[in-house]
């Protein structure tokens, strides 16, 4: 994987805080910016299934023009994309040893492709796969990069979790508020409780019980351009002050019915904050 991962990153821009994202283990990848979630159903169960048919089909597809348009149109899904100005690109698929990651099928080191780039038949075209970082590598300290992807073990929770870069940053931040001192960068330094605790929190991204009727699903526009903000808490409502994990519960898309689900939801935040804290001093 080592070697794989130094070719696949070389003909890349150097990603900024050179924490590359994209491909990370044979098991950690994000195929988020490709649409991998933008879909009605995007349980885990769909996805793994739907990117092995795709795989399975595209080592059967010719490398010619015609024969990858056919391919494209043939698995492009039939459900509607819950951000529709969002493209979810068919040629996602699962590549790599025994196919246990997400990953471009077009890639040049992907089987089959013998070294040849097919990213420029795509929706986005090859420019856009070669030089595209997602706002979390662009904005996020090195040191919340390695956090999730320590505490990540497969493709599916991990690019859920790591283009949430406003959400990471107001979890992250607030651990590091309370320590006094930045999150340490270097994940051998960090003890197994600071790991089960962060991994926790990043299945909340997954199955947080406190949204509203008029959420999408797990599929997030990564985007930051304002096109599709998350809702804001209505505390004049629940006759609630504005509560301190504010940040993080407005990225979760919190929407609780009563003062009760608001305290509940605030009171697994804070549990969670307080056991990385505890987790990093020394």
């Amino acid at each position: 994987m080592e070697q794989h991962a130094r070719a696949e990153t070389a003909s890349q821009p150097e990603p900024p805080g050179r924490v590359y994202l994209c491909q990370v283990s044979e098991t950690v990848s994000c195929g988020a910016c490709c649409g991998l979630y933008n879909l009605q159903d995007a349980s885990r169960g769909r996805l793994a299934d739907m990117l092995s048919r795709r795989a399975e089909r595209f080592r059967g597809t010719p490398r010619t023009p015609d024969a990858i348009a056919a391919f494209q149109t043939e698995m492009e899904p039939e459900d509607p994309r819950p951000f529709f100005d969002f493209y979810h690109c068919p040629f996602i698929g699962l590549i790599g040893d025994g196919g246990r990651r997400a990953g471009c099928l077009l890639h040049p080191l992907a089987e089959g492709n013998g070294g040849i780039d097919y990213r420029g038949l795509s929706f986005y075209g090859g420019l856009a796969c070669r030089e595209y970082f997602c706002p979390s590598c662009r904005s996020l300290p090195s040191a919340y990069k390695t956090l999730v992807q320590a505490a990540c073990d497969d493709w599916y929770l991990y690019g859920l979790a790591v283009t949430e870069d406003r959400l990471l940053a107001a979890f992250f931040g607030e651990a590091e508020r309370r320590l006094g001192r930045p999150l340490p960068a270097d994940p051998g330094r960090l003890r197994p409780e600071a790991v089960a605790a962060v991994a926790e929190f990043l299945r909340l991204k997954a199955d947080w019980p406190f949204r509203g009727p008029c959420w999408k699903g797990p599929a997030h526009y990564l985007f930051n351009d304002g096109l599709h903000p998350r809702p804001a808490i209505d505390y004049a409502r629940l006759g609630s002050q504005r509560s301190p994990h504010d940040p993080i519960l407005q990225e979760l898309e919190t929407c609780p019915r009563s003062p009760a689900e608001l305290e509940d939801a605030e009171g697994r935040i804070e549990r969670l904050v307080g056991l990385v804290v505890a987790a990093l001093r020394p």
